[in-house]
C-alpha cells in the first residue's frame, strides 16, 4: 500500500473528483485549467496504479465504476483536509477577501459561509459586493475581485477564469401563501393581473423569465417592476400580492418559514450556480473558499431532501 501511495500524485487525485463532480471530461477539464486529453491521460495513469478501472465513459459523459464511488468518497475526505491544511497557513492574518455575489444569493448562506470563514481562517477583512453576473466576473478578470458566486456564463466571458459549479437553481414564481394563482393551472395565469416582479433585462434569469411567460401567452396587464433587490421584490409580494420571478435560493428560506410559496416553471432550465477564481490562482485563500462552499452546498441538497 505505500509503494501505491508514493506513486499517486494530487493531480491524480483532482482529476477524478473533477470527473466525478461534473460528469464530463471537457467540464472537469475546464475546472482544472487543463486540456481534456491531460485529464484523459492522468485519469489513466491512476487506473493503472490502483490496477482497476475508476471511471467508464458513456454517451452523456462519463460515470464512477463501483471502485470509482469507494475511491472518491475516502480521497474528497482527504482533499478537503489538505486544502484547509494549506489555506491555515497561507492566509495571512488580517488579510482581505473580495468576493463578489450575485444579488440572489441568500443572506442566511452567505453569513453562514462567512461565519465559517472566520473559525477556518481567523480575523480579517471580507469584502461582498453585489452586482451583475456579467459585472463581477469583469472585475474578477481585472483583478478587482479574488472570487465570484456566480451563474455558468457564455465561454467568451470566461476567458481565464475557473469555474467549479455548487448547485443547480430553477427559476421559480414566488408568492404570498394566500395568493389566489397558487393553486390555478397555469392558463389562469396568462392574464395576470397581479403586480409582476422581475430581474433587470439583459440577465438570464430575465431571459428564462420572459420566454416562460411568452410560453404560456401571459400578459402582465397591472405592470411589472424590474428589479435585482430580493428586500424590494420580498416586500412587493407581502404588501402588494406581487408575483416575484426569481432564482430559488433568494427565497429559500422564506419557503422554509413559511411565508412565501413558489411554483416551478414548467421548461424553464436550472442554471448552474458556483464559484469563479482565475484559472492561474495559488493563494490558499481560494482553496480555502472554494472547499467551505462545496461544504455548505453538499449540506445544503441535504436539507433539502
Amino acid at each position: 500500500m505505500s509503494s501505491l501511495l508514493h506513486r499517486i500524485r494530487l493531480q491524480h487525485v483532482r482529476c477524478l473528483l473533477a470527473c466525478a463532480r461534473h460528469g464530463n471530461m471537457r467540464a472537469a477539464a475546464e475546472s482544472l485549467a487543463v486540456t481534456q486529453p491531460a485529464v484523459t491521460k492522468t485519469i489513466k495513469e491512476l487506473e493503472v496504479i490502483v490496477g482497476q478501472a475508476l471511471m467508464v465513459r458513456e454517451r452523456q459523459g462519463v460515470r464512477l465504476t463501483p471502485a470509482g464511488e469507494l475511491f472518491v468518497r475516502h480521497a474528497q475526505q482527504g482533499v478537503l483536509a489538505l486544502e484547509q491544511a494549506l489555506g491555515s497557513v497561507t492566509q495571512p492574518q488580517g488579510a482581505l477577501l473580495r468576493l463578489g455575489v450575485l444579488p440572489s444569493m441568500p443572506a442566511g448562506w452567505l453569513a453562514r459561509l462567512m461565519i465559517s470563514w472566520r473559525e477556518r481562517t481567523g480575523p480579517g477583512t471580507v469584502r461582498v459586493v453585489h452586482g451583475r453576473n456579467g459585472e463581477l466576473l469583469t472585475q474578477l478578470q481585472r483583478g478587482e475581485l479574488d472570487a465570484v458566486l456566480g451563474r455558468l456564463a457564455e465561454p467568451d466571458r470566461m476567458m481565464h477564469l475557473r469555474f467549479e459549479p455548487l448547485w443547480g437553481e430553477p427559476l421559480v414564481a414566488a408568492m404570498r401563501l394566500d395568493h389566489r394563482l397558487s393553486q390555478q393551472p397555469w392558463t389562469h395565469w396568462q392574464r395576470l393581473d397581479a403586480l409582476v416582479v422581475l430581474p433587470v433585462p439583459g440577465t438570464a434569469i430575465r431571459q428564462a423569465a420572459d420566454g416562460f411567460l411568452h410560453s404560456i401567452g401571459a400578459e402582465p396587464v397591472a405592470g411589472v417592476v424590474e428589479t435585482l433587490t430580493p428586500e424590494l421584490a420580498r416586500t412587493l409580494v407581502l404588501d402588494a400580492d406581487a408575483l416575484w420571478f426569481t432564482p430559488l435560493s433568494a427565497v429559500r428560506d422564506d419557503v422554509a418559514r413559511g411565508i412565501l410559496v413558489v411554483r416551478a416553471l414548467p421548461g424553464a432550465p436550472d442554471e448552474a450556480i458556483g464559484l469563479f477564481t482565475a484559472a492561474a490562482h495559488g493563494g490558499g485563500h481560494t482553496v480555502m473558499l472554494s472547499a467551505l462552499m462545496h461544504e455548505l452546498a453538499d449540506e445544503g441538497r441535504t436539507d433539502s431532501h
